[in-house]
C-alpha cells in the first residue's frame, strides 16, 4: 500500500470518527433539549402542586402516599431493571444476534412484570403499616388519607417496570429520544390535570393522574420496541442461563441503587418530626428541585454512556471504556461545579420564585431553601457517582459499588441521628450530601485499583475548574449583595447571567482539555464555513 492509499484510509477513518462524534454530540444536544423541557414541565407540576396544596394535610398525605410505591419499587428493583439488562442484552446481541437477544428480553420482561405485580399486591395489603413506618409523626387523619391514596397508586409499579424494560431495549439500539421523552409525557398529564379538573377531584384526581402518567411512559415506547423486532409473549423465565446471570447481578446492583431511596426514607422519617409533619413536604420540594437541576445533564450523560460502556466492555475494550468514563466525569463536573455553587448561593430566591404562592408561605420557602442549599453541595458528587457506578455495571463488577452504597447509607443514618439533634432541620441536608460524597469517593478509589481513571493532567484540569468556580462564586455573591434585587425571578436570572459570563471567561483564561477541544472544533467549523 502506497503513502497515498494510507492517507486515504486515514482520512476516511478520521471522517468516520468525526461523523460518529458529531452524531453523538447531536444526540446529546437533542436529549438535553428534551430533558430540559421535561424538567420545566416537572417544575411546573411541582409549582402547581405547591400552589394548590402547599404544606397542608392533603399535601402531606399525597407526598407520603406517592413516595411509598416508588420507594418500594426502588428497594425491590431500582436501577436493576436497566442495569442488569443492558450489559447482558448487548453481550447476547454482539455474540449471538438479534433473535437470541430479543428472546432474552422477552423472558426478562416477564420476570419484571411478575415481580412488580407481587410488589403491588403486598403494597396494597400492607399500606397501613408501611405508611406508619414511612411517616410516623403525621396526624391520624393525614395517615388515613395517605393509606387510601397509596392503595390507589400502587399499580403504577407495574407500569414503571414495563417502562424501564423498554428503556433498556431502546437504549441498547441507540434509540435515546423516546426514553428521554417519557417523563415529559407524564409531567404533561399532571400539568393538564391541574389546569382542568383539579379543583373538583383534589388529591384523588392527582393520584390518578400520576398512575396514568406512568402507564403512558410505558405505552409510548412499545411501538418503537416492536419496530426493532421485540415481541412480548408470556414466557417461562426460571432456569434460563442469562436470567440466572441477571439475577446474580441483581442483588448487588439493587443495593447500589438503594442509596437515594434509603436516604429519602431516612429524610422523610426525620422530617416528619418538624413543623407538625410539614417537614416532609419541605424536604420533598427541595429534593425535587435538586433532582431537576442535577438531572438535566447527568441523566443525558449516563443514559448515553451506559450502553456505550457496555458495548466497549463486551468487545474487550476496557481501556476505551475507562477513558470514556473519565472524560465523561470531567465534562459533567465542568457543568455541575458552577451549577452547585450557584444553587447554594441562590437557594432562597430560587425556592421563592418557584414555589412561593397561594398556600406555600414565605416560612415554607425559607425552610425548603435551607435543605436545598445543602443538597446543592452534593450535585458534583452525585453526577460523578452516576458515571462511576455505570462503569462498574458495564464491567459486570457489582460488589464494589454495593459496598460503597452500604457505607454511604450507614453514614447517612448515623449523621441524621446525630445532626438532627444538634443542628436541627439542616442536619437532614448535611447527612444526605455527606453520604453521596462518601459513595463517590469510595467508588473512584475502588475503580482506580484497576488503573487510573483520571490522570495527573485530568486532576490539573479539575483544579482549574475549581478555581474558575471559586471566582464565579465570589463575583455572583458580590453582585447579589450589591444589587439587592427584590424580585426573586429577576434576581436569579441576573445572578445566573453574571455567573455564566464570569465562569465562561475564567474557563477561557484557564482552559481544560475539553475547553481547548471545543475551541478548536468551533474554529475549525467556522473556517470551513
Amino acid at each position: 500500500m502506497c503513502y497515498t492509499d494510507l492517507s486515504i484510509v486515514y482520512t476516511k477513518g478520521s471522517e468516520r470518527v468525526q461523523k460518529s462524534e458529531n452524531r453523538l454530540f447531536g444526540t446529546a444536544a437533542m436529549m438535553v433539549a428534551v430533558t430540559l423541557l421535561a424538567k420545566v414541565f416537572g417544575m411546573l407540576r411541582d409549582i402547581l402542586t405547591a400552589s394548590h396544596f402547599g404544606t397542608t394535610e392533603a399535601a402531606v398525605a399525597y407526598e407520603a402516599a406517592s413516595r411509598l410505591p416508588i420507594t418500594l419499587f426502588d428497594f425491590a428493583l431500582g436501577g436493576v431493571v436497566t442495569a442488569a439488562f443492558i450489559p447482558i442484552f448487548n453481550e447476547i446481541l454482539a455474540k449471538h444476534g438479534r433473535d437470541d437477544a430479543f428472546a432474552f428480553a422477552n423472558r426478562y420482561f416477564n420476570l419484571i412484570l411478575t415481580v412488580t405485580a407481587a410488589i403491588t399486591i403486598v403494597g396494597v395489603l400492607l399500606a397501613k403499616p408501611l405508611i406508619g413506618f414511612l411517616a410516623p409523626e403525621i396526624s391520624a387523619s393525614a395517615k388515613e388519607l395517605a393509606v387510601s391514596l397509596c392503595r390507589m397508586m400502587f399499580p403504577m409499579i407495574i407500569f414503571t417496570g414495563a417502562a424501564f424494560c423498554y428503556v433498556g431495549i431502546l437504549q441498547s439500539f441507540e434509540k435515546y429520544m423516546l426514553p428521554a421523552v417519557m417523563s415529559l409525557v407524564s409531567n404533561l398529564v399532571m400539568v393538564l390535570y391541574f389546569y382542568t379538573i383539579c379543583d373538583k377531584l383534589g388529591v384523588w384526581g392527582l393520584s390518578a393522574a400520576l398512575v396514568l402518567g406512568w402507564f403512558l411512559q410505558a405505552a409510548i415506547q412499545a411501538p418503537a420496541a416492536y419496530r426493532l423486532g421485540f415481541r412480548y409473549r408470556p414466557a417461562r423465565f426460571l432456569g434460563d442461563v442469562y436470567i440466572r446471570r441477571a439475577l446474580k447481578l441483581a442483588l448487588p446492583i439493587l443495593v447500589c441503587s438503594w442509596l437515594q431511596p434509603v436516604c429519602n426514607v431516612i429524610n422523610t422519617r426525620y422530617a416528619s418530626g418538624f413543623e407538625g409533619g410539614s417537614g416532609i413536604t419541605m424536604v420533598s420540594y427541595a429534593n425535587r428541585l435538586y433532582i431537576i437541576i442535577v438531572g438535566i445533564f447527568s441523566f443525558v450523560a449516563t443514559n448515553l454512556l451506559f450502553p456505550k460502556l457496555s458495548r466497549a466492555e463486551a468487545t474487550g475494550d476496557a481501556d476505551g471504556a475507562r477513558r470514556f468514563a473519565g472524560t465523561s466525569i470531567k465534562i459533567l463536573l465542568l457543568i455541575m461545579l458552577p451549577l452547585a455553587v450557584g444553587v447554594f448561593l441562590l437557594a432562597e430566591p430560587i425556592t421563592r420564585a418557584v414555589y412561593m404562592r397561594n398556600r406555600f408561605s414565605a416560612h415554607d420557602a425559607e425552610m425548603t431553601a435551607q435543605i436545598l442549599r445543602l443538597f446543592a453541595l452534593g450535585i458534583p458528587f452525585m453526577s460523578a457517582n452516576e458515571v462511576l457506578t455505570k462503569l462498574f455495571f458495564a464491567k459486570q463488577r457489582v460488589k464494589a459499588p454495593m459496598l460503597s452504597s452500604l457505607a454511604a447509607i450507614l453514614v447517612n443514618i448515623m449523621l441524621c441521628a446525630v445532626l438532627v439533634q444538634t443542628v436541627g432541620f439542616s442536619g437532614i441536608g448535611i447527612a444526605s450530601t455527606a453520604s453521596v460524597a462518601v459513595c463517590a469517593v469510595l467508588n473512584l478509589a475502588l475503580l482506580s485499583r484497576d488503573g487510573a481513571l483520571l490522570t495527573r493532567r485530568d486532576f490539573a484540569d479539575l483544579l482549574r475548574m475549581l478555581v474558575c468556580t471559586a471566582v464565579m462564586g465570589a463575583v455572583v455573591f458580590a453582585f447579589d449583595r450589591f444589587t439587592a434585587l427584590q424580585n426573586d425571578l429577576l434576581r436569579v436570572l441576573c445572578c445566573g447571567a453574571v455567573g455564566i459570563a464570569v465562569y465562561g471567561a475564567a474557563s477561557l483564561c484557564l482552559p481544560t482539555a475539553e475547553i481547548r477541544t471545543l475551541k478548536e472544533r468551533i474554529l475549525k467549523r467556522s473556517s470551513h464555513d
